[in-house]
């Protein structure tokens, strides 16, 4: 049973990057090169908040993901179970 990673309420992130850092943690990798999650900071139109993007590799389903959900203080990731995703697209 995979599970899989996804960012669910990327409004919430504050862009504290935790999350970059235990998957770069689990890789035993030091840095940002080839990290398997990446933020981006962008201005709203409105330019009052700054607004954050979350893009995540596919391998990261491969770590540990529910230590990297956990260590978000903001709840932004969910952890799904692959067969409940299945179940989903066939009905």
């Amino acid at each position: 049973m995979a599970k899989i990673l996804k960012p669910t309420q990327t409004d919430k992130c504050n862009g504290c990057e935790l999350c970059l850092l235990e998957s770069q943690r689990q890789l035993k990798k030091v840095g940002l090169e080839e990290a398997l999650i990446r933020i981006f900071k962008k201005k709203r139109d409105d330019n009052q908040k700054l607004e954050m993007q979350i893009e995540i590799d596919p391998r990261i389903n491969m770590l540990h993901v529910e230590k990297i959900s956990k260590i978000c203080p903001k709840d932004v990731f969910e952890v799904e179970n692959h067969e409940e995703i299945e179940g989903k697209n066939e009905e």
